[in-house]
């Protein structure tokens, strides 16, 4: 289908304010010629790169514990100002290094993400930092279960005087109307206006509809809005570090009610603060967490016999399943386990209808969930050789000249907080009682874990807890939609697309890994879309 031929209501780019890089800019330096070569771009070099990245990906300082999300968001932000009719913008050019283009509204939150992979950019001065963060953005969809996309380098990073102004990213509320007027359906008036700006601005990119749709359901499953850095507040998904389909899922699935600031709930009470926007704003948010379980007929499993499930090597069998501080399910998140993740699990307990277990690396995760979902399988007894390594004493650790722990008779002590180094771990007793595990250390056997006095030791995970686990920020289950999301369900063309999604996860991996790949490559010069007479339908009327 042709579309009419329009002008570009693309801000044009400019020249920055100030002349100068942000402070500390990634690439400040960059506007020289592309010092690329050949001994650059090679597959060693990308795969050296791609490990260091892979090396931070993972943290419990940031949100949700994975910098995933915001690696994923720089590459799309950084891409998603390219205009076809002038060939500005884009990933080739990284002029987010900028204070014209950082400072845009919609790029909020997105230095964390560029100061990030600063330490990537010194140890290997040869990358350009718009591939680094195209790269960053591939391997955080790789890494999370997303699609495997082909990575190709050669862009380059452009001069201040490319900047683009602020304007060409998506406006999450543009043409609804004002207040909180909703149809019968629950539609805010005008959002027709808010789905035709959201048409233009991928189609100044050159983007079709099921582009458009699978680049927001494939981008909107990761992270989460602050109202530090946009006004919205709240995460799309359930887990917001992992690839799924559960964003289209979740729109027809769930009831969906528009909020803002000052709203009350149907229960009289504030909206929740983890999806409270900031005054002004408004947002969508699940209010299938304020009414009873349609459920609530299905019988509670018996708790099987806690001997079924003796401590060992367990294999997770769920899409991912949350390790909590606590064996309660209120308590804390700190941590995800994803599928064929293998843990050991050094105590296992029943609690009512569910049966969990103390991961040697810290927190609590259920084997059985209390409706009866099988969420790990037992592999087999202990691997030793896996658990070697090092070590946190979570508590005073004493330490005993044999793997047979007696009270009163250690040998020494280690205190709260140290590391220790594991070389050999047994099986022993703690007082005659089996059951316990403790690690050889050059000054004796300490004692890892035992039935009488607890998990005094956590295994050191590389990517995992080099630092000690924290609860993850936000983890009350609310979830939220943009008024530019719920238009993918309520516009006829955007909707027949994500309820191919919502039916098949598989699908979206395609649609997703071929439109990033295609969004990230944009304005690149060996781009299909970069020829002439192709890419904007607007100019060109394909």
């Amino acid at each position: 289908l042709k579309r009419p031929r329009r002008p570009c209501a693309c801000p044009p780019p400019t020249a920055a304010l100030g002349g100068a890089p942000l402070v500390g800019g990634m690439g400040a330096t960059s506007s020289a010629p592309d010092l690329h070569g050949e001994e650059v771009f090679d597959d060693v070099t990308y795969e050296k790169i791609r490990a260091d990245i892979l090396k931070i990906m993972d943290s419990p300082e940031w949100d949700d514990g994975s910098y995933a999300p915001v690696l994923i968001r720089l590459a799309w932000h950084s891409a998603g100002t390219y205009c076809c009719r002038t060939r500005t913008g884009g990933s080739n050019g990284a002029t987010m290094r900028w204070n014209l283009e950082a400072g845009d509204p919609d790029n909020a939150g997105l230095a964390a993400a560029r100061k990030l992979l600063e330490p990537i950019k010194a140890k290997h001065p040869g990358v350009s930092v718009a591939d680094l963060w195209v790269l960053a953005g591939y391997c955080a969809i790789e890494h999370t279960g997303g699609p495997s996309i082909p990575f190709r380098g050669g862009r380059s990073d452009k001069p201040e005087r490319q900047a683009v102004a602020p304007g060409r990213l998506p406006n999450p509320e543009k043409g609804a109307d004002e207040g909180m007027d909703v149809d019968e359906e629950g539609r805010i008036k005008g959002w027709e206006n808010n789905a035709a700006h959201i048409r233009e601005v991928f189609g100044r990119m050159g983007l079709e509809d099921r582009e458009t749709v699978a680049l927001i359901c494939g981008g909107h499953v990761y992270g989460r809005c602050h109202n530090e850095h946009s006004g919205y507040a709240g995460a799309w998904v359930e887990n917001p570090t992992r690839f799924s389909n559960e964003y289209a899922a979740d729109m027809f699935g769930d009831k969906w009610i528009l909020v803002g600031h000052d709203t009350k709930m149907p229960d009289g009470g504030d909206v929740p603060e983890e999806v409270r926007p900031s005054p002004g704003k408004r947002q969508y948010i699940d209010l299938s967490k304020y009414e009873p379980e349609e459920d609530e007929e299905r019988e509670a499993r018996e708790a099987p016999d806690a001997k079924e499930y003796p401590a060992g090597l367990y294999t997770c069998v769920s899409d991912w399943v949350n390790c909590r501080e606590q064996p309660d399910v209120e308590s804390p998140i700190i941590g995800r386990f994803v599928k064929d993740q293998e843990i050991h699990l050094v105590a296992v307990k029943v609690f009512g209808t569910a049966i969990r277990g103390r991961a040697e690396r810290g927190g609590w995760v259920s084997i059985i969930a209390s409706g009866g979902k099988t969420l790990f399988e037992r592999k087999g007894d202990f691997d030793c050789q896996m658990l070697r390594g090092s070590y946190r004493a979570m508590a005073d650790l004493p330490v005993f000249n044999n793997p047979e722990a007696k009270k009163g008779a250690s040998a020494a002590t280690v205190s709260k907080g140290k590391e220790l180094d594991i070389s050999e771990v047994q099986e022993g007793s703690d007082d005659g009682t089996a059951g316990c595990l403790l690690g050889k250390t050059p000054g004796g056997w300490a004692l890892l874990y035992s039935p009488v006095r607890g998990q005094l030791a956590e295994q050191i995970v590389v990517g995992y807890n080099e630092k000690p686990r924290k609860p993850i920020k936000g983890q009350t289950g609310h979830q939220m939609m943009l008024i530019s999301d719920m238009v993918m369900l309520w516009d006829p063309g955007f909707r027949q697309v994500l309820q191919e999604y919502a039916d098949d996860e598989e699908v979206l991996r395609r649609d997703f890994g071929v439109a990033f790949k295609r969004l990230t490559e944009l304005g690149c010069p060996w781009s299909p879309d970069f020829k002439a007479g192709r890419g904007c339908p607007w100019a060109c009327g394909s």
